[in-house]
């Protein structure tokens, strides 16, 4: 029988909607009370039926006593994605899930998947990492480095970075103590129709006094979290929260079966086991993709070769690359080779230009590999044509902080230690130079064991925070003046906006008439490393107004 139209629902249906939808009346509602995928498989049916989503609800998707078909949805979304291929219907379902203690390595792994989830983690800006859970610092430990034979040297050398890190936290909230006194922060306080800053000294009650209070501890432990974190390694736990849709969370599982490291493989399990619960049929398909680990293992061992007595070449923090039309071939050569070196991409198209043709097409179908069908999707070089491009060489900590942008491409090369570290100036400040000194060269003893070990993956783990990595990101203009005029405002770290003042820079110096579009770009330099006082201080006005403070910073 052909569906009947909105305008039929009957009285009954009416009744049983009030449950799943917020307005049976309206032309516009959200969705309660039902199961991702009978939403999904629902939403599907936009495409398919002349009828609305409460029609389709009531009349393909309930039981006769009003309650979902669950299965009904979840056949319906098998046939849809699983069988027809129709993947923008794994899009209509999302779910969130969270994901804890894995390794800050791990983080970067997952938030490589860009489309269709967005991820929120725990940042070492705000969070201290100075006590131990169950008796133990907070980082991964693998299990095969654990049954490697240097099990206990890496935890050796992972309890010194801890026990050194908390030996930091007081010192260093003292030294910012000194810079900024309590009685010398103001925080904002609305008195009548204006907003005044207020000092200690001039606060009216105790809600101001706490107020104070909460924001001035938040900036002081901010600011010593921004520098102590130097020495955490990449294996620092951390939680990560996501909402995604199915394609996304498909994607996901797919990419970290397909990754070396152990703890993606055993990371996909629980991500799988997890959404089984909500979106099993969305991530039905979810799985190793032999095609792109038989790429990965064929173009290390090819880059290795080629690059084996080739220095490597001391490049500048950040490089505006420019590309000439007729080298596209060899530039986008060189891009499939960039994460498999720790050469910056000039020295790379160098490498590349000098190469014959012959090899230049051998290092492509290398890396294009045995497509057996659609789904063996080359990686990200093939992105390569940005209009805009820069090699960037910054600590983990910043690449972190900057490596979350979505509307760009981003190919990272592996954590290590051949790049070279920055001390922050107030490790020597606090008395600790030699102790910090000690983590970066047993932190670098361990990588060195642990790639020797067969461990190359793994020997990320040992990277410290404050070790350069290479990264590469193209964009077009207007990604450009959104990510600079974002990522200087005073209250960023101040490594990572000395990177994206000098991007500007460099970019305006090309190209001067563009001015208009990086207007907002932030060229000031900050004093004394405090870059959360004013932001805390509005914050504090908004606490007094609603009367919510954060007790988690009291």
């Amino acid at each position: 029988m052909k569906p009947k139209r909105t305008d039929d629902l009957t009285a009954a249906e009416r009744d049983i909607l009030r449950r799943y939808v917020t307005d049976v009346d309206a032309r516009v509602f959200s969705l309660q009370n039902l199961n991702p995928e009978v939403i999904g498989a629902a939403l599907a049916r936009y495409s398919r039926a002349p009828t609305g989503f409460k029609e389709t609800v009531a009349r393909e998707f309930l039981n006769p006593d009003g309650t979902p078909n669950d299965v009904k949805g979840s056949e319906m979304v098998d046939r849809v994605v699983n069988k027809f291929g129709d993947d923008s219907v794994a899009e209509l379902a999302v779910a969130p899930i969270c994901i804890e203690e894995v390794s800050n390595l791990m983080t970067k792994i997952i938030e490589d998947c860009r489309i269709g989830g967005s991820p929120i983690e725990e940042s070492t800006r705000y969070v201290l990492y100075d006590q131990q859970r169950g008796g133990s610092w907070r980082y991964v430990r693998p299990r095969n480095v654990m049954e490697s034979g240097l099990g206990e040297s890496y935890v050796a050398v992972m309890d010194f970075l801890f026990a050194t890190y908390a030996a930091m936290v007081e010192p260093m909230q003292e030294l910012f103590r000194k810079r900024l006194p309590a009685d010398s922060f103001a925080i904002e306080v609305e008195r009548g129709n204006e907003v005044a800053r207020v000092y200690p000294k001039d606060m009216k009650d105790d809600n101001e006094k706490r107020a104070h209070r909460i924001a001035y501890n938040f900036t002081i432990r901010s600011a010593a979290c921004d520098v102590i974190r130097c020495i955490l390694p990449a294996a620092t736990q951390a939680n990560v929260g996501i909402v995604g849709n199915g394609r996304f969370f498909s994607m996901l599982i797919s990419k970290l079966l397909t990754e070396e490291l152990v703890e993606a493989q055993d990371l996909a399990v629980q991500i799988r086991n997890a959404l089984s619960h909500q979106i099993p049929t969305f991530i039905k398909r979810a799985a190793r993709r032999e095609h792109r680990s038989a790429v990965h293992k064929k173009m290390r061992a090819r880059c290795d070769e080629l690059f084996a007595n080739e220095p490597i070449e001391t490049a500048p923090e950040v490089a505006l690359l420019e590309d000439r039309d007729e080298d596209y071939f060899i530039n986008l050569v060189a891009s499939m080779i960039f994460p498999y070196v720790q050469h910056s991409t000039e020295q790379i198209r160098r490498v590349v230009r000098l190469l014959s043709e012959e090899a230049r097409l051998e290092i492509f179908h290398l890396y294009m590999g045995e497509r057996k069908s659609k789904r063996d999707r080359p990686g990200r070089a093939l992105e390569y044509g940005y209009p805009i491009q820069f090699d960037i060489v910054a600590g983990f900590a910043e690449y972190r902080d900057l490596q979350r942008h979505r509307m760009l491409t981003q190919q990272r090369q592996e954590m290590g230690v051949l790049l070279g570290y920055s001390i922050p100036d107030e490790i020597e400040e606090i008395g600790m130079m030699e102790g910090v000194q000690e983590c970066f060269q047993r932190a670098e003893s361990l990588h060195h064991d642990l790639k020797r070990a067969g461990l190359r993956e793994e020997a990320q783990y040992a990277s410290l925070f404050n070790h350069f990595i290479r990264w590469n990101m193209g964009m077009n203009l207007r990604e450009l003046g959104h990510f600079t005029e974002l990522r200087t405002q005073k209250a960023g770290h101040p490594k990572y906006r000395r990177v994206c003042q000098t991007m500007a820079r460099l970019y305006l110096k090309r190209h001067p008439e563009m001015e208009p579009v990086l207007r907002y770009v932030d060229y000031n330099d900050y004093d004394q490393s405090i870059t959360r006082a004013e932001q805390e201080a509005r914050t504090a006005r908004k606490s007094l107004a609603t009367g919510v403070f954060d007790d988690m910073d009291d």
